[in-house]
């Protein structure tokens, strides 16, 4: 993995604030607003072990499948999700899966409205632990179908991996793929390249990207950091 790239500087932490600005204009509510479980609606993912080609097609798809509200409303939630340990196998006719992951690793249910999670939500553990080993480089072909030829090269997808959790991973992944989705930025059957750096490259900051994940880089810190970058083409 590249070394880290110090983007703690004026001019790049004032383009980051204008990435968080654009995002919270998506959303359409203030890029500083503390997060408020009361309200809006929640996903859940359910993860028997973690397949990062069963995440990525399982989160795109699940995006794709939402209808208009439902859409709307978790973008006006942030597209907030939770991510539990279980078994898709294990889930009852009352608390089906939306979508399960081609090898059954990962689930997603919802949106439900933030006061009324499904009991399982209680009863499984959250997502915790070090993040593992990554791949530098993950390819993931287009899914298969007549509707689903994209030639030439695949999009990038870049993450920054330095210092995170598995959940903060998680987290980051899950909101760049979801929102690209949601934005029709990246489509859920094309190819995708996973890309992981330690930082991601200063250069990126100065180019439009397909869809841009920017938080603060830590919850007591005002500096922002570039966790995702999504080419806004292939091969860019």
């Amino acid at each position: 993995m590249s070394a880290p790239v110090d983007l703690d500087g004026a001019p790049f932490q004032s383009r980051l604030a204008e990435l968080l600005a654009a995002r919270a204009a998506w959303v359409g509510t203030e890029p500083h607003r503390a997060a408020d479980d009361s309200g809006g609606c929640t996903v859940l993912v359910l993860l028997r072990s973690v397949d990062l080609e069963d995440l990525v097609r399982g989160a795109r798809r699940f995006a794709a499948g939402l209808s208009d509200g439902e859409a709307d409303a978790w973008r006006r939630s942030w597209t907030r999700t939770r991510f539990l340990f279980g078994n898709s196998a294990n889930l009852t006719a009352r608390n089906p899966a939306r979508v399960v992951a081609p090898t059954g690793s990962a689930a997603w249910l919802g949106p439900f409205p933030a006061g009324r999670l499904p009991g399982l939500s209680r009863l499984l553990k959250p997502v915790t632990g070090v993040l593992p080993a990554l791949p530098a480089e993950l390819d993931l072909p287009p899914v298969a179908g007549p509707a689903s030829t994209h030639p030439g090269a695949p999009r990038e997808l870049h993450v920054a991996v330095r210092a995170l959790t598995l959940a903060e991973y998680l987290v980051h992944l899950h909101h760049t793929l979801a929102e690209s989705v949601l934005r029709g930025s990246l489509r859920a059957d094309e190819p995708l390249r996973l890309i992981h750096r330690t930082d991601l490259d200063a250069r990126l900051v100065r180019t439009e990207p397909g869809y841009a994940r920017v938080h603060h880089a830590r919850g007591d810190s005002p500096a922002l950091r570039l966790f995702t970058w999504l080419s806004p083409e292939p091969g860019r």
